[in-house]
């Protein structure tokens, strides 16, 4: 499928995403961020309709990045306050200074029972994974961002590593596509993790950073590589990888043509800093017809 085709598609496709929109801090100032909104404004760039069902707190100053998408808000207490550090050849730091209300399915608001694709992209928590969620919302594709449900709090607001998802109650089996990082499973996984997923989806994307992202499909393990770029900020890749990559599967694209979208679409993201530039993502349709290989 070329990128005309392939974008024409998406323009007629329905997204709701679901999870918190976070404050990301870099230094005093906050950026908007979390998993389901990077989703959502990776897709709106990409010329889809999008819903977002988040939650953040009363002190939430990032309205204007809500702009273009159909938000229904759980808005009370505080916000999610992330902080982000990279340090030189080891795995990203996180601390969480607070975290806003969780969501559940019966804040969905009425008329929003169907999608094209439904994205669960929590990230802290805030989405229990024994919901059933993929039931009670009819949509063409599946998918969940699964970082969010593998952490937990630590000393200090440390993020570290929560229960094994093998050995909770998990209710998002039948999905179209799992999303994780190298860097999730390093940090949150546990050994098992990666088979108990692919028993339960059709595709899991696991990416890489500059390495570029393994396709686990029952059909056998692919290798899709990079757009090259010059890196920033990583914040945020994944989740654009995967908004990006979910609304190709839709569009009818396979596993390794909707990986190229995602990763044209996550080049673009690392060469700003956090969120603030999600609408040239809108590039990412130039790189993804001269995507290398």
């Amino acid at each position: 499928m070329n990128a005309e085709n392939l974008a024409a598609a998406i323009r007629n496709l329905q997204v709701l995403c679901v999870g918190q929109v976070t404050h990301d801090r870099y230094g005093d100032e906050f950026v908007a961020g979390g998993c389901a909104f990077f989703g959502a404004r990776c897709a709106h760039a990409l010329g889809a309709r999008v819903r977002l069902l988040t939650s953040f707190g009363e002190d939430f100053t990032r309205q204007a990045d809500l702009a273009g998408l159909d938000v229904h808000a759980v808005q009370r207490g505080r916000t999610t306050v992330f902080t982000n550090t990279y340090p030189p050849g080891g795995h990203r730091v996180q601390r969480i200074e607070s975290v806003s209300a969780p969501l559940v399915l019966q804040d969905l608001p009425h008329g929003w029972q169907e999608a094209d694709v439904l994205l669960l992209a929590p990230v802290f928590g805030e989405i229990d994974p024994a919901h059933d969620w993929f039931s009670r919302i009819r949509a063409r594709v599946r998918a969940a961002c699964l970082q969010g449900f593998m952490k937990t709090a630590g000393p200090a607001g440390a993020v570290v590593a929560g229960e094994p998802l093998s050995r909770r109650p998990f209710s998002l089996a039948g999905a179209d596509a799992f999303f994780l990082s190298e860097e999730d499973i390093a940090c949150f996984g546990d050994p098992g993790l990666l088979d108990f997923l692919r028993a339960r989806a059709a595709c899991v994307f696991v990416t890489g950073g500059e390495k570029g992202c393994d396709v686990l499909t029952r059909d056998g393990a692919f290798h899709v590589g990079i757009y090259p770029t010059s890196a920033m900020d990583p914040t945020g890749a994944g989740d654009t990888f995967a908004g990006a990559c979910s609304l190709a599967l839709a569009a009818g694209a396979d596993p390794l043509t909707a990986a190229r979208l995602g990763a044209a679409a996550a080049s673009i993201v690392v060469e700003f800093q956090g969120s603030r530039e999600m609408p040239r993502v809108a590039e990412a349709w130039k790189r993804f017809s001269t995507f290398p290989g």
